[in-house]
């Protein structure tokens, strides 16, 4: 019955998303569904919707989104996401390369709103081979990488917390896994349509390529530095150096003008509040802790079915919750199981996250390419799908090899 209760949620959202209707309106109405459905009490709904909207991850992601937003305006001024994306070409002549290398090392900045600049790199680099659907997966795809497998991101850190592995053998576990989910990336999105070596000579000058390249986005990736080398936060690190440009550049203020109000994404801002609402909501009716039950009486080994509860667990409610909650009673159930269960686990989570409603650097791709959510999910699912099934064989391979 539970699960059924939340398959109504979600199959409002999916069929409101279906129709291309915004999505906030979507997440609007599946909160507001689940006071009848659960029997939520309003005030406590309400209280629980008013902390995650009212939140200061809430209100930081929407300065975020500004801020970017504003860096991202200034970038294109000066040409320098063009001029990363050719350095890149010309360092490596390869297409593929280009298309990944360049959103992972945006994706080392863990804010949502980079995926814009990553969606931008895409673009520069695919021109017309790719629908804007396909840019906008690959953007928010490849973009996420860093956050499957980097302890710079909180559920890595309280995986890593609650069992007392070590983040070095984290990392490293999880590279062959992160190394799959490129490669299927690139077969699924690239493959026969973006030709995997570039147009022209290889160049000659890699170091002034290389240079290149940071220059062109040198202000994200001191960002980057700035928050993984020396732990500042996010929205400060982005604010410095969107200073520090607007400074170097030299940018005048007739210039910047126009990016005050370009800056203001009234719908992009409206769907990160709905989306953070209906997680509100969802969040009252308890739904999450009783998915374990359902799971728990299918006929499957246990790895397995806590690799489902975390990848469907996931999709539902992210994956901070799946680390916080499912982690540790893994780890319980199956004892001895050490880091390979862990690898498996956070990449589950990791999977469903691409997929889910309710992740909002999956809005924000599809808003910046103009697309349907819907359809940036439905083109992901084959290459988390693979993604499982070789996680899963990994999973067994390393219990054959090691024990």
């Amino acid at each position: 019955m539970e699960l059924l209760k939340l398959l109504i949620i979600f199959a409002i959202i999916i069929g409101i998303v279906v129709l291309k209707k915004p999505l906030w309106l979507a997440a609007l109405a599946a909160s507001a569904a689940c006071f009848p459905v659960y029997w939520i009490p309003v005030w406590d709904g309400l209280k629980k919707i008013g902390a995650a909207v009212g939140s200061w991850t809430t209100l930081q992601l929407l300065l975020l989104t500004y801020v970017i937003t504003f860096l991202q305006c200034m970038i294109k001024e000066r040409n320098g996401v063009a001029r990363s994306q050719k350095a890149l070409t010309d360092l490596f002549h390869n297409n593929w390369v280009t298309c990944t290398v360049a959103p992972f090392v945006v994706g080392l900045l863990p804010a949502a709103p980079a995926v814009f600049i990553s969606g931008d790199i895409i673009d520069e680099a695919v021109g017309d081979r790719l629908t804007n659907v396909q840019k906008a997966t690959a953007a928010s795809f490849f973009r996420h990488i860093p956050e499957g497998f980097l302890p710079t991101y909180s559920s890595i850190l309280i995986a890593l917390a609650l069992t007392g592995l070590p983040a070095g053998h984290f990392v490293l576990g999880m590279l062959p896994l992160m190394i799959m989910m490129i490669l299927l990336g690139c077969f699924f999105l690239y493959r026969g349509r973006v030709p995997a070596k570039a147009e022209g000579e290889p160049s000659s000058h890699k170091m002034q390529d290389l240079g290149n390249f940071f220059a062109g986005l040198w202000p994200l990736i001191i960002a980057i530095v700035l928050v993984v080398a020396f732990g500042m936060n996010v929205l400060l690190s982005i604010v410095i150096v969107t200073v520090a440009y607007l400074v170097i550049g030299r940018f005048d203020f007739a210039t910047i003008k126009p990016f005050f109000r370009q800056s203001l994404q009234i719908k992009i801002m409206a769907n990160t509040v709905a989306i953070y609402a209906f997680k509100g909501a969802l969040d009252a009716t308890g739904a999450i802790g009783k998915l374990p039950e359902f799971f728990e009486k299918l006929p499957f080994p246990a790895f397995l079915i806590f690799m489902l509860i975390c990848f469907f667990g996931a999709i539902v409610a992210g994956g901070q919750t799946m680390a916080t909650t499912i982690v540790p009673i893994a780890f319980a159930s199956i004892p001895g199981a050490g880091l390979p269960l862990l690898c498996l686990l956070m990449g589950a989570i990791y999977a469903g996250s691409q997929v889910s409603l309710t992740h909002v650097c999956l809005a924000l791709s599809c808003d910046h390419f103009g697309v349907n959510l819907g359809d940036l999910i439905k083109t992901t699912i084959p290459i988390v799908a693979c993604f499982l099934v070789l996680s899963a064989l990994y999973y067994l391979g390393w219990l054959a090899v090691f024990g």
